[in-house]
């Protein structure tokens, strides 16, 4: 049952509740009764109206018995007269016993019996000296009426009209003072009204004036109390309404610690657009409407709060922006079961973050010596020498590339280029040895090159955040042999194992064959599939360096692209008839003239030529009309464009692009040449030839689309 709780609110509410009353009754009375009077109105023009009627009709009799004497057309007299006894048998029949008849503007009207015994009275005689007159009427006849039929009905309608004309004036007369009495009734009704209104106000207003000044003294006092919280408290607080609206009262620390003036009414989340992300934002907006849905429990959804630690720029004068920690916290207030508002409080947890930052880099630190020396343990000795000198020689490459800053703006994304071609390549021998903290650092010069080579135009101060990353790797590569000369000097000089003979039975378990075997198991478990990898050739260990770790970089690179690209899942791979491991092999032979042959073939999906036209188009390489004009062999050497990647998501292992830009290089520095052949759902296979030695930037010749 619905109660309502009124409380100390009860006398006012019944005093409205009575002058609605009042305000109502004499609504329902002037309306019942100026409907009454508009009827008696309506009943005064229809009653003389009938006055003129009965003239109408004495008038209309003498002009056909003067026509027939004049012996002249009286039909149309003859029609008017029983046209005005029509509406005036009508219109009597309605007055007594209710019913409808024509209006003065000839609508039809309704009318209700006139239950007044005078005016009844009136109507009976009426009836009692019209009846005579309006059967003579009836009675007549266009072709045979006769003279004195004629002055038959002239003279009974001059008796009759007189007799009309008076019972006709009194019917007006009585109703007129009907209508007068009820326009008297009503006159009475509002002023009675009115004054009880004006008496029902004047108590509301004069006993509760009292109530109200008390009221606004409590009030008063409440507010008082709460400016003195708001003013001392050292958070920031205040309202937040269902449309993310700031309350007007808010605590004074709240500017200072947001470092900008808050109006009120102003928008909280427009407030923080200057500091989150747009990510961050929308997340933020999810979360209040979450907070604002009474269904939802608050202790739910407190944990996912999104705000619990905000990054802004507080502005500081004149001088720099100070960067701050928020904490924001939200609680709900409620009405019942509607949330209303949120209480927002603003915490300042600047010092707190800095510190735990502080100390996750510290431990960060620690970890990731630890793994560096870890990583350093399983490496092979030789292998490892091997790679820091190439390290080192890459990142010195890399320094002279950004050194060079002579050439026009234009020429700066060649550059760009060239820089992440080395980086990619010492990446990929890096996580080849299992030095994966190496190679995380290398795939955050990646990211950096990634977002220059995105940008229009690059200046010569976008390469400094490359600078300070191509430092800290030389740091990074300078603590890895400081540690191997702390480690030799604990277990003894290193010494490397002569390479074996080319032709060497067991070249299967040479470490250069286990680290790929590793290496493609290591991408394997990462992205979900299985990969075996068979090699029979030579042992690269007898090359000269620059060429065995251009056959090291490129291997790496072709490992990394078939198991992420070519071999399919393991169920994919079985329900097409395929073995679940992905076999890879590699052969590699070296002729008379020192030339080396490189083969490299996997069984997986092969090349996807519509793949690449669509991520070619998708990159704005190529325009819809030209990828449809460009040949299978076209297409297929666009894998090989820097940044050119059918990769949707970057990860360490793919989707940068630069990979076979790499090895495009380096065997164009080699004076070699690179053919695919590739059957969708089959194989992919690379066959390279390298010369002996560097010949420097030659043109690479590429072929594709036959079987090798």
């Amino acid at each position: 049952m619905f109660k309502l709780e009124l409380g100390k609110y009860r006398s006012i509410v019944l005093s409205i509740a009575l002058f609605l009353i009042f305000d109502l009754a004499v609504l329902v009375l002037n309306f019942v009764i100026s409907s009454q009077i508009s009827g008696d109105a309506l009943l005064v023009n229809l009653a003389g109206r009938q006055r003129m009627l009965s003239q109408r009709i004495a008038k209309t009799a003498l002009q056909v018995e003067r026509r027939m004497v004049e012996v002249k057309p009286f039909v149309n007299e003859l029609a008017e007269l029983r046209q005005a006894s029509a509406v005036f048998n009508r219109t009597l029949i309605a007055f007594s016993q209710g019913g409808t008849t024509l209006s003065g503007a000839g609508d039809e009207v309704t009318l209700a019996r006139i239950d007044d015994d005078q005016v009844q009275a009136i109507l009976v005689q009426a009836s009692a000296s019209w009846s005579p007159l309006v059967a003579s009427i009836g009675s007549l006849s266009d072709e045979n009426l006769s003279l004195e039929q004629a002055e038959k009905l002239a003279r009974l309608a001059e008796t009759t009209n007189l007799q009309l004309l008076k019972l006709m004036n009194d019917l007006t007369n009585r109703v007129e003072q009907a209508a007068a009495s009820k326009a008297t009734t009503l006159r009475m009704v509002q002023v009675t009204g009115i004054s009880l209104a004006t008496i029902n106000f004047a108590v509301i207003l004069f006993h509760f004036i009292g109530h109200l000044r008390r009221t606004d003294r409590e009030l008063e006092r409440a507010r008082k109390e709460t400016d003195d919280i708001l003013r001392t408290t050292q958070e920031g607080l205040f309202l937040l309404d269902p449309e993310y609206n700031v309350g007007s009262q808010r605590s004074l620390a709240l500017s200072g610690i947001l470092g900008m003036a808050v109006p009120s009414g102003g928008n909280f989340l427009e407030l923080l657009r200057t500091g989150v992300d747009s990510k961050t934002l929308d997340t933020a907006r999810e979360y209040l409407d979450l907070l604002f849905n009474h269904d939802v429990k608050e202790k739910l959804v407190a944990s996912v709060n999104p705000l619990n630690c905000v990054h802004l720029l507080a502005a500081q004068g004149s001088g720099a922006p100070e960067a701050r920690y928020l904490q924001f916290s939200f609680n709900r207030v409620r009405e019942g079961v509607k949330v209303t508002h949120l209480l927002v409080t603003v915490n300042d947890i600047t010092r707190r973050v800095l510190l735990e930052q502080e100390l996750k880099a510290s431990e960060d630190r620690a970890r990731g010596q630890l793994g560096m020396l870890v990583e350093i343990m399983v490496v092979e000795p030789a292998a490892l020498h091997q790679f820091l000198r190439t390290a080192v020689d890459g990142l010195q490459a890399i320094n002279a590339l950004l050194r060079d800053q002579a050439d026009p703006p234009g020429s700066r994304n060649n550059q760009v280029n060239a820089i992440f071609r080395q980086a990619h390549r010492i990446k990929g021998d890096a996580a080849a040895l299992g030095m994966n903290s190496l190679a995380g650092t290398f795939d955050q010069l990646e990211d950096l090159l990634s977002a220059l080579r995105e940008r229009t135009s690059v200046s010569g101060e976008d390469f400094l955040p490359v600078v300070v990353q191509i430092r800290g790797l030389f740091e990074q590569i300078e603590t890895i042999q400081n540690a191997i000369v702390r480690i030799s000097q604990v277990r003894g000089i290193t010494t490397i194992e002569d390479a074996r003979p080319q032709h060497d039975p067991v070249v299967g378990r040479l470490p250069f064959v286990q680290r790929w075997y590793d290496f493609a198991g290591q991408i394997a478990a990462r992205h979900g599939n299985r990969a075996e990898v068979s090699y029979s050739g030579i042992d690269i260990g007898t090359l000269p360096l620059p060429l065995s770790d251009t056959i090291q970089t490129i291997i790496h690179q072709f490992l990394r692209n078939a198991v992420v690209h070519g071999i399919e899942p393991p169920a994919e791979r079985k329900a097409i008839g395929k073995p679940e491991s992905g076999r890879i092999s590699i052969y590699i032979s070296q002729s008379e003239d020192g030339s080396i042959e490189l083969s490299f073939r996997d069984d997986g999906r092969g090349l996807s030529v519509d793949r690449i036209r669509k991520a070619a188009v998708a990159q704005g390489r190529l325009s819809a009309e030209e990828a449809e004009t460009w040949d299978y062999r076209r297409i297929v050497g666009l894998i090989f464009e820097p940044g050119m990647s059918s990769q949707e998501v970057v990860d360490t292992d793919a989707g940068r692009g630069a990979g076979l830009d790499a090895v495009r290089d380096l065997v164009s520095r080699f004076g070699g040449h690179i053919r695919i052949g590739s059957t969708p759902n089959e194989y992919c296979h690379f066959r390279i030839r390298l010369t002996p030695h560097p010949v420097g930037k030659s043109p690479l010749t590429s072929g594709s689309g036959g079987t090798p």
